[in-house]
């Protein structure tokens, strides 16, 4: 349909008078032998090349159209075709561009959708309702039996029926040549295909039952035995035959079973089943050592290597050599996000919507996306380096995109859209290290103004493990926009709060650490000024009675005085997140190695990761009986 026939009144010959402009190929020759060759090789070509290799509209009014008035009309991505299935419209490049081996690709990937979305079944049905509501073609009283509700009307002795009716009508109307080849070419056509598919799904369904075996596998986390296979496939038989669903229905149905069983949504494999503890099977093993690493199910490595029987995962050589393959995997961002942000209590902070958009319109969706995207790659690169783990606290890079670069004022990066890149010396712009990033500065502000209560609180709850008893009732609330404190600032509105009595034993612990983050503001940007218009103070008095400014002093006071405390609270909340569970008195004696170790390896974060895998707590199920903490 792209082709046309040549055009004669855009011609001119040599020695007429020709329009300044005109194409030399559209100049005839004078001689007439020589004219003849030219207007063949012409007719030629507007035989083989097509007018446009993509034709969006319908009609032939498509060439020489300025942009602005082209796809106006009629669009060909629009019509009934492109409802129930698609328009193949690439005649022009299967003949004249494509090699073979290129159009058998483009031919199987045609193929392949219309496996995948049964289009041609699709579109002879909604071809059957066309022609009987809208053309009203196929309304005579010999057509019934072509309804798209009759289940076997795409059948082939139906379709090959109808053709014949529909032939002998056109006949009837006057239809000769082209358009009753068109038609048997269609009919011909739509049955080839409709079978193709009909064959093709039906050798495919055994390949799927196996998958679907496969799927369970992975679902399940471990391998079936013979009565679950039994009991899975006789669940898609009994849905297929006495249910009477489809192929693609029954496989749904069972997927679903798949995904409400106990065996998928808890750990089964860690339910106590006897009286004493016994160690975990590899397979059990292999189910912890995944959810602890990437909080994901085990790959399929790991899986192979425990059913060949040719190593065990038990042994503690395997274990660590498996632990370190797994560390090295980009799915140990599982480990990252799911431990990370919910130790550092911000696990949900893409939902955050206390910011007052309106006074910082900065603060974006994108933004707040890239700001919890921070930490997540600042441990991941942590953990896959084996870096220390007092780089948290004391680390001078931090991580950032073209988004996060803009709000922390590193204006002159050059960072593509999308980009991470890792900022060796974040300090000269106020960042490095877990302290001044922007989501755990913005998450613990009311919204309109700091919050150096919640701040402070942050650190000596998530970073140090404090317990800090919960505040009186009917305490006063602080103005919740910086801009309405009046003559004070928030530094003396907190310590009038701390003179007394019942408000100073607890603030004391952390009103301090919380104003050395009065540098930034509630979005976590760097300022001088607060909302107020008066001038930042960042000066602060630490437990203890050490003295700092900023956020440089508060990092030197946790590094060289609380450096323990951190270093503990970290171990116990990285076990207890590898265990599953709270920590016990008698996981005492695991946490005090698991220092040691980490302080004569450098304070690598790995060194944590191993002594965790090869402990007994970790490699063990408790038993009924158990209540010493073994698990």
């Amino acid at each position: 349909t792209h082709r046309r026939q040549l055009n004669r009144g855009v011609l001119y010959t040599a020695g007429e008078e020709v329009p300044e402009g005109t194409r030399p190929e559209l100049i005839l020759p004078s001689d007439p032998t020589a004219q003849e060759l030219h207007l063949q090789a012409l007719m030629e070509f507007c035989a083989v090349f097509p007018d446009a290799f993509y034709v969006s509209e319908r009609g032939r009014d498509y060439l020489n159209v300025p942009r602005d008035q082209q796809e106006k009309g009629r669009l060909l991505s629009a019509g009934f075709h492109s409802m129930m299935g698609y328009f193949r419209d690439d005649a022009p490049l299967c003949e004249l561009i494509l090699e073979p081996d290129d159009k058998a690709t483009l031919d199987r990937l045609w193929q392949e959708l219309d496996y995948v979305a049964d289009a041609p079944l699709r579109q002879y049905l909604g071809f059957l309702w066309f022609e009987r509501t809208d053309s009203k073609y196929m309304r005579d009283p010999e057509f019934d039996f072509a309804r798209p509700e009759n289940r076997g009307a795409a059948s082939e002795p139906m379709i090959r029926r109808l053709s014949e009716l529909y032939l002998a009508k056109a006949r009837r109307n006057g239809g000769e040549g082209v358009a009753l080849q068109a038609i048997d070419d269609y009919f011909e056509r739509i049955n080839r295909q409709i079978r193709w598919v009909e064959s093709a799904r039906t050798a495919s369904e055994p390949l799927h039952c196996e998958q679907l075996l496969a799927f369970a596998r992975r679902a399940w986390r471990r391998p079936l035995d013979p009565d679950e296979r039994d009991e899975i496939l006789s669940s898609y038989r009994t849905l297929r035959d006495e249910t009477g669903l489809t192929h693609e229905a029954a496989i749904r149905e069972c997927l679903a079973g798949l995904l409400v069983s106990p065996h998928f949504l808890y750990r089964v494999d860690l339910i106590r089943s006897g009286a004493e503890p016994r160690p975990l099977n590899d397979f059990e093993l292999a189910n912890r050592l995944s959810s602890f690493l990437w909080a994901s199910c085990p790959d399929d490595p790991l899986l192979r290597m425990i059913e060949s029987d040719e190593e065990r995962l038990s042994d503690e050589d395997v274990l660590l050599a498996e632990t370190q393959r797994m560390l090295a995997d980009s799915r140990i961002r599982g480990l990252a996000v799911e431990f990370g942000t919910n130790w550092l209590d911000v696990r949900r902070f893409e939902e955050h919507n206390s910011v007052d958009r309106e006074r910082f319109p900065e603060f974006t969706d994108e933004l707040r996306t890239s700001m919890w995207e921070e930490p997540i790659r600042f441990l991941s690169d942590l953990v896959q380096n084996d870096r220390s783990v007092l780089e948290l606290l004391a680390g001078k890079h931090t991580f950032v995109n073209d988004v996060l670069a803009q709000h922390y004022g590193m204006n002159e990066l050059d960072i593509s859209a999308g980009e991470w890149v890792r900022i060796e010396d974040a300090r000269e712009f106020g960042r490095g290290g877990l302290l001044p990033m922007a989501v755990f500065l913005t998450k613990n502000s009311p919204g309109l103004r700091t919050s150096p209560v919640k701040r402070g609180y942050w650190v000596v709850r998530q970073l140090l493990g404090e317990r800090i008893p919960p505040p009186p009732p009917n305490v006063p609330e602080l103005p919740a926009d910086e801009s309405q404190l009046g003559e004070l600032t928030l530094r003396e509105v907190l310590a009038r709060h701390r003179e007394h009595a019942s408000c100073a034993g607890c603030h004391n612990r952390f009103d301090g650490m919380g104003l050395s983050f009065e540098g930034y503001g509630p979005v976590g940007e760097r300022r001088s000024i607060d909302l107020g218009g008066r001038p930042v103070q960042v000066q602060a008095e630490f437990p203890g009675g050490q003295a700092g400014a900023g956020i440089d002093g508060l990092r030197d006071y946790l590094t060289q005085h609380r450096q323990a405390e951190f270093v503990d609270n970290l171990c116990r909340k990285l076990l207890s997140y590898a265990l599953g569970r709270t920590l016990l008195l008698s996981d005492e004696p695991l946490i005090a190695k698991m220092k040691e170790r980490l302080q004569e390896d450098e304070y690598r974060f790995q060194s944590l990761i191993e002594s965790i895998v090869v402990s007994p707590q970790f490699r063990t199920k408790r038993g009924e009986d158990d209540f010493a903490g073994q698990n």
